[in-house]
């Protein structure tokens, strides 16, 4: 097989009043996007499913993990679509689009949901729903998990039904699959309160993924992770597959294309294709190295919204010297304990003080730390190298720099984008 690129369609361009008439939709109907657990709630609302695509052949792959989730999910079916294997990819949150969610693949051909595909499946899901288990309650994540099941399952037959967890695993919407192949990316600390802090809680709760007689990847670097694993998977009977890391030139974003690789080659081992091949000519992924222009200045999107990822991110400017060393950052996290974010914006300051300059800011959504909790940590950790910026459309409108990394929290990037795309 020939070396080739992969072509990811775009349905339609962004339109922020349909994108709005349809958030405004769910939320008003299933509340905002929060953390919900209740798979004995959700049992029979995605059965059906879970029949049909057995009936099918369609082989579930689950990609749980702290970071690298999505990174490594859109790989893999970049890989797949390579080998034009029909497949759909779920994943969340979504950044600019609620439409990044569905995406479809036939023939070597991705495509999103466009707006009235995805406007009529919404309608109908909750038609049907209320027709058929009225009175189930659903939250917004299990909803558009029920639509997008519905979705792929009208383009059937598929080869792959790629889920990527929303959080944690073992309660996940998603886990009501049964996996024929699962990944863990990474374990660290995030969602505490939800998942715990040990990494052992952190570890139990994804590793639920797995099922027995079926294939585990991982490439933990830590020896007490693989240690537990190991524990894990002879007591449950999980075809375990070790990924070793490579000291001399794996950053994190090369280690999630191996770990997308190595599950490709798994699923289809009959493959022309080698790694070198395979990650050529990959398309960008939103959030994840994605680069925009605004104003003629470059703007450079890396999701770093927890401190395992702020540190991977670092590593890989450190590393990696296809990456831009950008002139300014623009800065902002989701809600999590102060500690956190201090520790956070310590190491960017660390890393960037001679480098660039740092403009930390907050912005409008239900998700986003709170100004006073930025100002605070902004305080603790500022020594003159820290910038607090209220108006962070006037800053990008006006600053001088030509390239701005922003990162941070993926709903921070998400208004950002939406914002240049308005």
């Amino acid at each position: 097989m020939t070396n080739q690129v992969i072509t990811k369609e775009i349905s339609e361009d962004f339109d922020p009043q349909k994108e709005k008439e349809i958030m405004d939709f769910l939320t008003q109907n299933f509340g905002f996007e929060v953390f919900t657990p209740g798979l004995e709630r959700t049992r029979a609302v995605y059965a059906p499913f879970i029949d049909g695509f057995k009936k099918q052949g369609t082989k579930v792959v689950i990609i749980a993990g702290t970071n690298g989730k999505g990174q490594t999910a859109h790989t893999l079916g970049s890989l797949l679509a390579k080998e034009k294997k029909s497949f759909a990819l779920w994943t969340s949150p979504h950044i600019l689009s609620i439409r990044e969610r569905f995406l479809y693949s036939k023939d070597g051909h991705s495509k999103e949901a466009s707006y009235e595909e995805l406007k009529n499946s919404i309608e109908t899901a909750q038609e049907r729903l209320h027709q058929e288990l009225p009175g189930t309650k659903v939250s917004f994540y299990e909803f558009l998990f029920l639509v997008f099941l519905r979705e792929a399952l009208n383009r059937a037959p598929l080869d792959y039904l790629l889920l990527e967890v929303g959080l944690g695993g073992k309660l996940d919407a998603v886990n009501h699959f049964d996996a024929d192949c699962a990944c863990i990316t990474s374990i660290s600390r995030d969602h505490q309160s939800i998942l715990g802090s040990r990494y052992e809680q952190i570890l139990g709760e994804k590793i639920a993924v797995s099922r027995a007689n079926k294939v585990l990847f991982t490439h933990f670097s830590l020896n007490y992770l693989n240690e537990l694993t190991s524990q894990y998977v002879k007591s449950h009977q999980v075809d375990w597959r070790v990924i070793p890391k490579n000291e001399k030139s794996d950053n994190y974003f090369l280690e999630n294309q191996r770990l997308a690789w190595e599950m490709f080659y798994y699923l289809e081992p009959k493959t022309d294709l080698t790694f070198e091949t395979g990650i050529s000519h990959l398309p960008l992924y939103k959030g994840r190295r994605e680069i925009m222009t605004f104003s003629g200045k470059s703007l450079i999107f890396i999701g770093a919204h927890n401190i395992d990822g702020v540190r991977r991110m670092l590593e890989s400017f450190e590393e990696d010297k296809s990456l831009i060393m950008p002139e300014s950052l623009l800065i902002s996290f989701s809600a999590r304990p102060l500690n956190e974010v201090t520790v956070m914006l310590k190491s960017l300051i660390d890393f960037f003080k001679e480098r660039a300059e740092l403009s930390l800011t907050t912005f409008d959504h239900p998700k986003a730390l709170p100004p006073e909790g930025l100002k605070e940590a902004a305080e603790l950790v500022n020594k003159g190298m820290l910038n607090f910026v209220f108006d962070w459309k006037r800053e990008l409108q006006t600053t001088k720099s030509q390239t701005i990394l922003v990162c941070g929290s993926y709903y921070f990037i998400g208004e950002v984008q939406r914002f240049i795309r308005s």
